[in-house]
């Protein structure tokens, strides 16, 4: 893997003042990460210990994002304990397994240990009440975000979710694909993934959101995440976070999580631009309120999947870095994305916003300790070239020094051509926008009374463009979000499911996903053939019907035989030997398929040569 980008090495800048009595990389990603290895969170490392976290992480998706950037720095025993928690799902003791009616994913749950759920099991179908309530809430958000919203499904026809105790790692949850940071560089965009949420939501680091209410918004999150890595596996990790934060809303409007994290963002916009790459705080989650603004300027939220499609049309970078999002999200606004945050600048000023209306008290105002204030009076010389980095903005408060009225001339010699300006005058008799006059190169507030208040919005917009923000068409997609209600193309609100009929729970011992028999005898899920076999797996037996019968039946049969081999190392060895031609019949796919039509046609010529042998002696 290349050397260290510089968008990590800004992330290194950011994270290191937070753990400075440890320092180093290796801790922060283990005690992340890995929890449970003994020298993560120790006195002599300084990690940050859980209780320590004033809060859970939405997501430790892009954490696990960073370690593979960050590969290469790191000490090869931390690579050898990562390598095993980043590339394999959990194994989960006395792992059981649930398919919701609708087929579209399978939940894997312990019935013993650390990770159970829990196991009530009110209505007596041999599957926990919980584990119903978390199928019925991923077929509910698949039903959102795929069918209603238009999304592409992510790769495979059904989709693993493990439900482990995240609490030590400060976690709702996260997307991670199969192949371990060890492995080349993928040479594909679409990856398929696997999710991995917290087995009930009730330790008080999730704070005072019910469970169900942590479950919903983590769901729509994580499942989110799946479809971007579907989409395009060098996804910009801060846009990736924007959306996945902003779809919770979207899909359960009702929760209001997100609304928490704005304090991370707004209060800060002039020094946190919105493609900052992410850092220790909360403010990657806080920027999903750019992504609002542009579904209700442009009247539809598929400009935000349009993004996602045209990120899809990008090739795999041939360095393996992450695609930059602005610049394709600058394509898919028509080369506006200039005037779209300068329009956003000013929105969360006035807060005209025109959906989730009864939300917009949980937005904060810019009117806060933070803005700086100033008294002011006839002609003065405004901030100018104070945003030296693109994509950030900053509000200037201005009050009366002198109770003559007379007008407030703001003036900007020398404005940087990146800087977009404006101001409001908030009075008794409303708020009234001025905009920046480019020929006297000032603002001119008229009759600035002692009843009126000033704000200067100055926003480094990368090229200084203050014209009205382009409002471009865009499809509608089947789910509309109006005043807060989500409601279906009939304008009938759509139910938020819960617990669905689930088809009785069947065993899965061994872990790793299903290839319960490959890894008892390879002896490790990361093994390569175990890797081949699996995606073989997903690629093909669970694109088509015949395969889906036949992995449900290998499901069935498999787990006793495999927890039987795991234990016998000669047995290992036969069926590893056993294994081989099926290896090899998926490795070398096309040299098998020859040799299979040589075999035919050999069987064919002899069968031929026999009819012909005793047509003659007839």
């Amino acid at each position: 893997m290349k050397t260290i980008t510089g968008q990590i090495f800004t992330l290194l800048v950011l994270l290191l003042p937070a753990f400075a009595a440890a320092g180093t990389l290796d801790d922060y990603y283990l005690a992340r990460l890995a929890p449970g290895y003994a020298g993560a969170g120790s006195a002599a490392t300084g990690v940050v210990a859980k209780n320590a976290v004033p809060f859970a992480d939405r997501s430790l998706t892009m954490v696990r994002h960073a370690a593979v950037r960050d590969w290469a720095q790191l000490e090869p025993a931390t690579q050898k304990v990562l390598a095993k928690v980043m590339a394999a799902p959990p194994v989960l003791a006395g792992e059981r397994v649930c398919v919701p009616v609708n087929g579209h994913f399978t939940i894997h749950y312990a019935t013993t240990g650390a990770d159970k759920p829990n196991l009530t099991d009110a209505n007596g179908n041999n599957v926990p009440d919980w584990v119903e309530t978390v199928a019925g809430v991923f077929e509910y958000v698949y039903s959102v975000e795929v069918t209603k919203m238009g999304y592409q499904p992510p790769p495979g026809t059904t989709y693993h979710v493990y439900l482990q105790s995240l609490a030590s790692q400060s976690a709702y949850g996260f997307t991670s694909d199969y192949y371990s940071p060890s492995f080349p560089p993928l040479p594909v965009k679409s990856v398929p993934t696997y999710i991995t949420i917290d087995n009930g939501f009730t330790d008080p680091v999730y704070g005072s959101f019910t469970p169900l209410q942590s479950l919903r918004v983590t769901a729509a999150h994580e499942f989110h995440h799946a479809i971007q890595f579907g989409y395009n596996y060098y996804f910009d990790p801060y846009y990736a976070e924007m959306t996945s934060t902003w779809m919770e809303d979207e899909v359960y409007d009702s929760v209001n999580q997100l609304y928490s994290y704005l304090v991370s963002y707004l209060p800060d916009t002039n020094t946190i631009a919105l493609n900052q790459p992410l850092n220790n705080d909360l403010s990657p989650y806080g920027r999903w309120i750019f992504n609002r603004y542009l579904a209700e300027l442009h009247g539809s939220r598929t400009v935000v999947r349009s993004f996602w499609e045209q990120l899809g049309t990008v090739a795999a970078p041939s360095n393996h870095s992450d695609i930059a999002a602005l610049p394709v999200l600058d394509q898919v606004l028509n080369q506006n994305l200039g005037n779209n945050f300068f329009g956003f600048a000013k929105k969360i000023f006035l807060k005209d916003w025109s959906s989730h209306v009864g939300e917009v008290s949980l937005i904060p105002s810019v009117s806060v300790p933070q803005v700086r204030t100033f008294t002011a009076h006839g002609s003065i010389v405004a901030p100018i070239n104070v945003l030296t980095t693109p994509y950030t903005f900053a509000y200037y408060k201005y009050l009366p020094s002198s109770a003559d009225g007379q007008d407030l001339t703001l003036t900007f010699p020398g404005l940087s051509s990146s800087l977009a300006v404006t101001a409001f005058k908030v009075s008794t008799l409303g708020t009234q926008e001025i905009p920046y006059n480019a020929g006297t190169q000032s603002i001119v507030v008229p009759a600035f009374t002692s009843d009126a208040t000033v704000y200067l919005l100055v926003c480094n917009n990368g090229n200084g463009n203050m014209q009205a923000p382009v409002a471009l068409t865009f499809p509608a997609d089947g789910a509309t979000t109006l005043d807060g209600s989500l409601l279906d193309a009939n304008a009938l609100a759509i139910p938020a499911q819960d617990p669905i009929p689930v088809t009785p729970a069947a065993t899965s011992g061994g872990g790793g996903g299903g290839c319960f028999i490959a890894t008892a005898a390879y002896g490790s899920y990361l093994h390569p053939k175990v890797a081949l076999l699996r995606e073989f797996r997903d690629h093909y037996l669970l694109t088509n019907a015949p395969g889906r019968l036949f992995v449900a039946c290998y499901y069935k049969v498999s787990p006793p035989i495999a927890n039987f081999i795991a234990r016998h190392e000669t047995l290992r060895l036969i069926t590893r030997l056993l294994l081989t031609p099926i290896v090899f019949a998926v490795e070398h796919g096309m040299l098998t398929l020859a040799l299979l039509i040589g075999c035919l046609a050999a069987f064919v010529a002899q069968q031929l040569r026999l009819l012909r042998r005793q047509a003659s002696e007839s």
